[in-house]
C-alpha cells in the first residue's frame, strides 16, 4: 500500500493505543473509492495512517474496518 508520505501496510488489527480522529474523507485508489478515517496515537497524538470505513466496490467491501498505517 501507499500512504500519503510513502510506503504503508494493511493491518486487520490496531492497538487499543490508536484512535480516529478527524472527518472521514473521500480516498480514490487504483482498486476504486473509499471513505476513510485517520488514525492518531491516543498516548502522543502523532498521525498513524487511516482506517478503511466504506468501500465503494463491493468486492473490495472486505477492507472495512483494517487499518492502512505508514
Amino acid at each position: 500500500y501507499r500512504g500519503y508520505r510513502g510506503k504503508a501496510a494493511l493491518y486487520s488489527a490496531v492497538s487499543s493505543e490508536t484512535t480516529s480522529s478527524g472527518p472521514e474523507t473521500v480516498q480514490l485508489m487504483q482498486t476504486g473509492a473509499y471513505t476513510v478515517c485517520p488514525l492518531t496515537c491516543t498516548v502522543c497524538n502523532a498521525y498513524l495512517g487511516w482506517e478503511f470505513a466504506r468501500a465503494c466496490e463491493e468486492s473490495e467491501a472486505w477492507k472495512v474496518g483494517h487499518a492502512v498505517l505508514e
